[in-house]
């Protein structure tokens, strides 16, 4: 699991990822958004894909990037306490210690995480997540689980705000045995 400063340093720098998931050190993924080539026909391969599998448009990505880069301001400004704001990039590098300072990095890390894997899925660098409609989160009860069935490692996460999973005080995480625990945990 990345930190808060990596993740930043993945949307701004240089997309350089974990252990288990490496980048490949090019421009950070920001840049990659708001560079994005207009996609205006298939590929010229004569696969036909299922419907919703083609890359964004770059004017999704565009409207990501800016989504992204809005809230960054506004929260670097929140963290701060400051009514005045600064560029997005500054912004995003001023998070973690304006975090840090605040006592909130659990929750800003949870953010910029989102930002961070929304990014990735943009771009196709990542499959997009599953809702779990039919399951219930072990922890609060809801239907409000989502997953990914990424080859090496099989997950999913509760997206309640309201549910807290033991010491944490996070929304539930499902990852080995415990996933399996959720999927044999249905309602019809």
């Amino acid at each position: 699991m990345q930190t808060l400063d990596d993740l930043v340093a993945d949307l701004v720098d240089r997309y350089t990822g974990d252990k288990e998931h490496p980048g490949d050190g090019g421009p950070g993924l920001i840049h990659r958004l708001d560079t994005l080539g207009l996609r205006t026909r298939q590929p010229a391969a004569a696969v036909h894909a299922p419907p919703g599998s083609r890359p964004p448009t770059s004017l999704e990505a565009v409207s990501w990037s800016q989504r992204i880069k809005a809230e960054a301001v506004a929260l670097d400004a929140e963290l701060r306490g400051s009514p005045h704001t600064q560029p997005w990039y500054r912004a995003l590098r001023a998070i973690p210690p304006g975090a840090e300072t605040a006592g909130r990095e659990a929750e800003v890390r949870r953010i910029v995480g989102r930002w961070h894997g929304t990014v990735l899925t943009v771009l196709g660098l990542r499959g997009p997540s599953v809702h779990f409609r039919h399951a219930l989160c072990l922890v609060c009860g809801e239907r409000t689980v989502y997953g990914r069935a990424d080859e090496d490692r099989p997950r999913a996460w509760c997206v309640n705000d309201q549910c807290e999973d033991g010491d944490t005080g996070a929304p539930a995480r499902y990852e080995g045995p415990r996933l399996y625990l959720l999927t044999e945990n249905r309602v019809s």
